[in-house]
């Protein structure tokens, strides 16, 4: 159990107080909670509508890059394009045909389970715009929760809860919202983690229906997340762990924390093995050679190659993706025997030659750190396709981590400061090294720590997946995770300069 200022964290009284105002002893409620959870909810969803541009009749979107099939063929969906596919038209495609599924396997995810429910309301024709306001919704609905059970603490208290929304303000995050990718699906269930999260901060152990408000979003938001796509199941992670520390203040609900915790762990158990399985079984290879290609070979040098059980010749593929690279040397021995027959031994001889190389490993980490700071991801198209275009061959291939020197280019123009996430990620984790000692500043620098803990967690995942193909897609929410990092450490700042002040006005008034 985790432990603050010698108390079960977050920190909380060790007896229930006795209220103030009240002949039974029962806690007083503070009045008018209801409107204010409804009006945060409200607030939270329009702030999605507005950045997203919903009412328009050019609402902001994601360009398909190939991996929306996955996940629109098991709705049933099919694109209105000449072609009948939503991939590099220069735009999202504004309709799709609804009917069967395209695909007798598609993807596992809880956003497919979102887009599927967003059909039954069609009438034959359907649009990702549905899409974006059914996730509006839903923000709102997190959030209005997040916000009531908050408000226990006092009306002031629940405005932690739009530390987690404020990111969405800007449409690198929400547009997402309108695609039929796993991504905002993944964003969604972060933002109901840090909704929930930012309750339990604010409460104490005796606001026992909050706290189960608060451990429920946290759960819920950390499956959906990670059954969306299971490379973000630092976020389950997280939320098993604040769930199995949070204290509530009956000896009956002394483990409503834990269990709540090991039910998730449970719940989540057979669709991340699945979606595990799959990945392997589709995309065993690809992975086993952007690892190789993209990032060890590229970090470690030449030397590599025969540590791994590689010719000479294979340098020559050095910083070359799977996709939209280079033609593969499809048919060579070797290649065919280390990638397509031997995946699951090359990847793992990879990832233990970067662990033996501590300053390789910590450099491809700060490459996905880096790649934080081009979350707005432009080679993908925000406005609305042209119908009439056909599907383009390939991506762009800085952008998507498939060519040397193309990735170096884009990674090197990224228009802000390349070292920002990682000083970032490293000032976050000492202030929630050192809470304990910040006194009220220390719950937001513990939420400040949880966020950019994640966030680099969602990194390494990335890259020791995936190599660095695509690698700015990949940690696309691991930079939103940071910016809620950042205002955290904002708000630890404003607090550990307003409390003495505060303090002070008292004992001059007193």
């Amino acid at each position: 159990m985790l432990r603050h200022h010698g108390r079960r964290w977050p920190p909380g009284p060790r007896t229930r107080p006795t209220p103030l105002g009240t002949r039974s002893g029962r806690r007083a409620t503070p009045p008018r909670r209801t409107p204010l959870a409804v009006g945060a909810g409200l607030a939270a969803a329009l702030l999605v509508v507005l950045a997203v541009r919903l009412p328009t009749g050019s609402p902001l979107g994601v360009e398909d890059n190939g991996d929306g099939y996955r996940l629109y063929c098991g709705a049933g969906l099919v694109p209105d394009t000449l072609d009948r596919f939503a991939s590099w038209q220069d735009g999202w495609v504004r309709t799709y045909g609804v009917g069967p599924p395209t695909c007798a396997d598609p993807v596992p995810s809880s956003a497919l389970v979102i887009a599927r429910a967003t059909t039954w309301l069609s009438s034959g024709t359907w649009s990702p715009t549905v899409l974006g306001w059914t996730y509006a919704l839903l923000v709102g609905l997190v959030v209005g929760l997040g916000a009531w059970a908050a408000s226990a603490a006092g009306r002031r208290q629940a405005l932690v809860v739009a530390v987690p929304v404020l990111p969405l303000a800007a449409a690198t995050f929400p547009r997402f919202f309108v695609s039929t990718y796993s991504e905002p699906a993944g964003l969604l269930g972060a933002v109901t983690v840090g909704g929930g999260v930012a309750a339990v901060l604010v409460t104490r152990r005796e606001h026992r229906a909050e706290r189960i408000v608060a451990l429920v979003l946290m759960a819920a938001g950390g499956l959906v997340a990670t059954t969306a796509k299971v490379a973000y199941i630092p976020l389950l992670a997280v939320a098993v762990i604040v769930c199995a520390a949070t204290a509530l203040g009956t000896r009956h609900l002394r483990r409503a924390g834990p269990a709540l915790a090991l039910a998730t762990v449970l719940l989540a158990a057979y669709p991340v093995i699945s979606a595990v399985d799959r990945q392997q079984q589709f995309y065993d290879a690809v992975n086993a050679h952007d690892l190789v290609f993209t990032t060890v070979l590229l970090e470690l040098g030449p030397s590599a190659a025969g540590d791994l059980g590689l010719p000479p010749e294979a340098v020559t593929l050095t910083g070359n993706g799977y996709f939209n690279g280079p033609p593969r040397p499809d048919g060579v021995a070797w290649w065919e025997g280390a990638i397509v027959q031997r995946p699951d031994e090359t990847r793992a001889a990879a990832l233990l030659l970067l662990a033996e190389h501590p300053a390789a490993a910590a450099r491809a980490v700060g490459v996905g750190l880096k790649a934080t700071t081009l979350a707005d991801l432009t080679y993908l198209d925000s406005v609305p396709a042209s119908p009439s275009k056909l599907s383009a061959p390939s991506g762009h291939p800085g952008w998507s981590g498939a060519r040397q020197p193309d990735l170096a280019q884009v990674l090197e123009n990224t228009r802000r400061p390349p070292w920002v996430p990682s000083a970032l990620v490293l000032v976050a984790l000492a202030a929630a090294a050192t809470a304990r000692w910040q006194g009220p500043a220390g719950r937001w620098s513990l939420a400040a720590g949880l966020a950019a803990g994640t966030a680099l967690a969602l990194t390494v995942v990335a890259v020791a997946g995936d190599g660095y193909f695509e690698v700015f897609k990949h940690v696309w929410l691991a930079a939103y995770l940071l910016a809620v990092s950042g205002l955290c450490l904002a708000g630890a700042a404003l607090t550990a300069l307003a409390v003495p002040l505060i303090a002070r006005r008292r004992r001059a008034q007193g």
